[in-house]
């Protein structure tokens, strides 16, 4: 896990944002539904089959948060924290797939947001909140968005 996620797990938390309700069990399942090809890949690289930062890997979620938009309606969304514009940029590409989004409904997660930042340092909760509950309201391209920091 990445400075950046952990930063953000943090605010989260703080914030009162954080959603814990997805438990590694029902991501395992899922995964093994959806991307049987990178469970194997995951399992011939001898990564850790109990260890659930490694299947919340293999789909692009750091944490997931619980936020109300502008009508106070609960959105559950998906974070991946990147500090590699390119990479950034394939992985948005890849959770706007076919696929992403049946995995998406199957976790109950609303929406998919890729934050590129490069910061050395952690955000201020203050500026979490303006970047979190300024992309809630807008509108995204199939559930997910690239959102530059």
């Amino acid at each position: 896990m990445s400075y950046q996620a952990m930063w953000f797990i943090s605010a989260a938390s703080q914030l009162q944002l954080l959603d814990r309700s997805l438990s590694f069990e029902i991501i395992r399942e899922i995964v093994k539904i959806h991307l049987p090809l990178a469970v194997q890949e995951m399992e011939l690289k001898g990564l850790d089959s109990e260890d659930p930062h490694s299947w919340k890997e293999l789909i692009f979620i750091d944490g997931v948060i619980k936020i109300e938009n502008a009508e106070g309606k609960p959105i559950r969304v998906a974070i991946c924290l990147m500090d590699d514009w390119r990479t950034a940029t394939k992985t948005v590409k890849v959770v706007r797939s076919r696929k992403f989004q049946m995995i998406r409904t199957d976790l109950g997660v609303d929406q998919h947001w890729i934050l590129f930042t490069d910061a050395k340092e952690a955000h201020s909760n203050d500026y979490w909140m303006d970047v979190l509950y300024g992309q809630i309201d807008r509108p995204s391209g199939l559930g997910c968005a690239l959102i530059e920091m």
